[in-house]
């Protein structure tokens, strides 16, 4: 079994400045990776202080200087609201920032409230199909001289610039709860990320079966 940090900047005294947070994340980061955590995960969020993080790879790459073994992953980034060319690109270069340590995730966002102020009209439906559009598009622009013509991208044949340093990318991760999400995410040779919330042990045991179908309906 292998422990990760899921952490941010979370500001609940508005009278305690940023840089201050800054310092604890660097912290309780390093003691993670002294404690021999694996992954110390970041995720992205906007207009709000409990989580304060507009764009994790910033994040990552300022404690990819500053520690030395633990991965370092998006946890996650929204897919809506990220160009495919740009997600791949700023991806592939904190991957070469932190050495090659860089794991991201993916997700279709859980507040309606960055919706309403980022994305106007976005449903979490939406939402979804954006992310199942931007994962196989980040794919082949780290493969390189991808073409796309999809139902919310399209662009003429482009290189991401840089590479990653991991091949063949980096691992994706996906934020999953509904079947067909776990489908998707094994099919596309992705991870799966999940979380029962506050729901219990069934939870847990129902989303590792919703996995492990998964699985069974793709084993190559």
């Amino acid at each position: 079994m292998k422990f990760s940090l899921f952490v941010h900047m979370e500001r609940s005294d508005s009278a305690k400045p940023h840089a201050e947070l800054i310092d604890e994340l660097e912290e309780l980061v390093l003691m993670a990776e002294a404690a021999g955590f694996e992954t110390a995960w970041i995720g992205e969020h906007h207009g709000m202080e409990f989580t304060i993080s507009p764009n994790p790879f910033i994040n990552i790459a300022y404690l990819g200087a500053r520690t030395k073994r633990i991965r370092l992953g998006t946890g996650t980034v929204i897919a809506p609201f990220w160009h495919p060319i740009k997600l791949a690109g700023e991806a592939a270069m904190t991957d070469v920032i932190t050495g090659g340590r860089l794991d991201i995730g993916i997700a279709r966002g859980a507040y309606s409230y960055e919706y309403q102020r980022l994305f106007p009209g976005l449903d979490a439906w939406g939402a979804g199909q954006r992310m199942r559009e931007i994962i196989p598009a980040i794919q082949g622009l780290w493969q390189g001289d991808f073409e796309m013509s999809g139902e919310f991208w399209s662009f003429p044949s482009t290189t991401s610039s840089p590479k990653p340093v991991q091949k063949p990318h980096p691992p994706i991760w996906v934020a999953a709860r509904d079947p067909n999400s776990h489908d998707f995410a094994v099919s596309n040779g992705c991870n799966v990320q999940v979380t029962p919330l506050a729901s219990g042990d069934d939870e847990v045991t129902s989303l590792m079966e919703r996995f492990n179908a998964a699985c069974a309906a793709h084993p190559d």
